[in-house]
C-alpha cells in the first residue's frame, strides 16, 4: 500500500477574510453541537417540564442523535451538490422554529417528531456542513481543536446556564435561548461559500484513495466506542467505590475543564510534532486511565483517571479528524465523521452494559481499554502513510 501525496485539491469560493470565515465556522459548529453536548441536563429539564419517564427520555435523546446520524450519513450525497449557503439558511430556520415549537408542544409524540427533525435538518445538517468545510482548510487539525475548545466552553456555560434559565423563566427560557443562538447563524451565513469546488484531481484513485479515509473512520468509530463504553458509567463507578454524588459531580466538572485543555494543547502545537506522536501518547494514557478505573478505588486514582480520560479524549480527536481530512482527497468522507462519532457513542454504552454484572461497573473500563488498544494498533500504520500538508490551502481562500 503506497502512502498518499498531499494535493491542495480543495479551494472554496468565498467572500470575506479568512479569519472571519474560520471563526464563523467555529461558531456555527458550536451552535449545532450544543444541544447534543448538554443533552443530559436538557433531557432533565424536559423530564421535569413534561413529567417524562426514563423510557420516554431515552427515546427522546435517541431521536435527536439519530437525526444527526442520518444527516451525516446522507452528506456523502448532498455535500458537493447543494447550494451550501441556502442549506445552512434552511438549517438555521429549522433550528429556530423547532426550538420554539418545543416550548409549547404538549403531546409526547409531537415532541419526539420535533426533536428528530431538529437533529436531522438543523443540528445534524449544520454540524456536518461546517465540519466538511473545516476539512477543506489548511491545517484542519488545529481548526478542529479550536472547534472542540469552543464546544467545551459552551458545554460549561450551558450546564451552568440552563438551571439559571429554569429558575428565572422555566422551560421557555431554555428553548428561547437555544432559538436565539440559532438566530446568530443569520449573521454568519454570508461568509459561507455557495458551493464546495474541487480544483484538482486526486493522485490516488479507485480503491487506494478510499482505503485510508475509510480505515481512519473505522479508527474513529473504535475510539468513540471506547469513550462511550465507560463515560456514561463514570458516576456509577465512583458511587460503587463509595464516593458521594456531590464529590463525583465536582470531579466530573473539573475533568471537563481539563478536557478543554487537551483540545487547547492540540490547537497550540498543531502538527509541529506530527500526528503520530501525540495520538500514540494520548491513547496510551487513555488506556492507563482505564486501568486505574478498573483496578483502583481510592479518590486520588479516580480523579486522576477521569482527568486523564478527558484530557486525552480531546487531545486525540483533532488529530484523528485532521488525518481523515488530509487523507480524504475526494472530500466525501470528512462529512461522515459525525456519523462515526454518534454511532460509536451509541454502541459503547450498549457494549459496556452487556458485560456489567450487578455492581461490577469496572467491567466498562476493561471494554473501553480493549477498544482503545484496537484503535491504537490500527491507527499507527495508517498515520505513517499520511504526510503533513505543506501547500497552504488558506492562501487560496484569501484570494
Amino acid at each position: 500500500m503506497r502512502s498518499i501525496s498531499y494535493v491542495p485539491h480543495r479551494v472554496i469560493d468565498m467572500k470575506g477574510t479568512y479569519g472571519f470565515y474560520v471563526v464563523g465556522l467555529l461558531w456555527l459548529s458550536m451552535v449545532a453541537a450544543l444541544v447534543g453536548n448538554i443533552q443530559p441536563i436538557f433531557l432533565g429539564v424536559m423530564a421535569e417540564t413534561y413529567s417524562l419517564d426514563g423510557r420516554q427520555l431515552g427515546f427522546l435523546g435517541s431521536a435527536e442523535l439519530g437525526g444527526s446520524f442520518l444527516a451525516s450519513l446522507s452528506a456523502t450525497y448532498w455535500f458537493s451538490r447543494v447550494h451550501l449557503r441556502r442549506l445552512a439558511f434552511f438549517a438555521v430556520i429549522v433550528g429556530l422554529t423547532g426550538n420554539l415549537l418545543t416550548t409549547w408542544v404538549t403531546d409526547y409524540s409531537t415532541l419526539l417528531i420535533i426533536r428528530f427533525t431538529v437533529g436531522l435538518l438543523a443540528s445534524g445538517v449544520l454540524y456536518t456542513l461546517t465540519l466538511g468545510l473545516i476539512g477543506d482548510l489548511d491545517k484542519p487539525d488545529r481548526i478542529i481543536a479550536l472547534a472542540i475548545v469552543f464546544q467545551v466552553v459552551s458545554l460549561a456555560v450551558g450546564m451552568a446556564g440552563v438551571p439559571l434559565l429554569m429558575d428565572r423563566w422555566q422551560f421557555p427560557g431554555v428553548t428561547i435561548a437555544l432559538a436565539l443562538l440559532f438566530c446568530t447563524g443569520f449573521l454568519l451565513l454570508r461568509l459561507l461559500p455557495e458551493r464546495r469546488s474541487v480544483c484538482a484531481t486526486p493522485r490516488l484513485a479507485g480503491r487506494e484513495s478510499r482505503y485510508l479515509p475509510v480505515s481512519l473512520l473505522a479508527c474513529l468509530i473504535m475510539f468513540s466506542i471506547g469513550l462511550g463504553s465507560v463515560w456514561p458509567f463514570m458516576e456509577r463507578i465512583g458511587s460503587s467505590a463509595g464516593f458521594t454524588m456531590h464529590d463525583i459531580g465536582n470531579a466530573l466538572a473539573i475533568s471537563g475543564l481539563i478536557g478543554g485543555l487537551g483540545a487547547l494543547v492540540a490547537a497550540i502545537i498543531g502538527t509541529r510534532f506530527g500526528r503520530l506522536l501525540p495520538v500514540v501518547l494520548a491513547i496510551l494514557l487513555e488506556i492507563t486511565s482505564c486501568i486505574l478505573l478498573a483496578t483502583r478505588s481510592d479518590w486520588q486514582s479516580f480523579v486522576l483517571a477521569i482527568a486523564l480520560f478527558n484530557f486525552c479524549w480531546n487531545l486525540t480527536l483533532p488529530y484523528l479528524m485532521g488525518a481523515i481530512a488530509t487523507a480524504d482527497l475526494s472530500g466525501r468522507y470528512m462529512v461522515l465523521i459525525p456519523a462515526a462519532q454518534t454511532g460509536g457513542y451509541a454502541a459503547g454504552p450498549m457494549l459496556g452494559g452487556l458485560l456489567i454484572v450487578g455492581e461490577g461497573y469496572h467491567m466498562a473500563a476493561w471494554v473501553s481499554l480493549v477498544m482503545f488498544a484496537l484503535c491504537l494498533l490500527l491507527v499507527v500504520p495508517l498515520l505513517r502513510q499520511i504526510p503533513l500538508p505543506t501547500s497552504p490551502r488558506s492562501a487560496a481562500l484569501q484570494q
